[in-house]
């Protein structure tokens, strides 16, 4: 079954221009919706810093084996 998981960046949601592909921003909320074992875009911030990132589900299914971060000038 799918089921959401939502982010937030610094105890907020996040914004539109803050957002991976895969992040849907919507109703004051920040989330991005689980369908497949996959590697999913959540963030994509303008610019490179320190940050806090939240992710939470109260689905049982939520599990998370891999991070990948980095600052790419051109994007990923």
């Amino acid at each position: 079954q799918p089921f959401e998981v939502q982010v937030t960046i610094d105890g907020r949601f996040l914004l539109p221009e803050e957002g991976g592909a895969d992040l849907v921003v919507e109703n004051g909320r920040s989330y991005f919706t689980v369908d497949q074992g996959r590697m999913y875009e959540v963030v994509s911030l303008p610019e490179f810093g320190a940050h806090e990132l939240k992710l939470s589900s109260n689905s049982s299914d939520f599990s998370l084996f891999a991070f990948t971060f980095g600052a790419y000038p051109e994007g990923p």
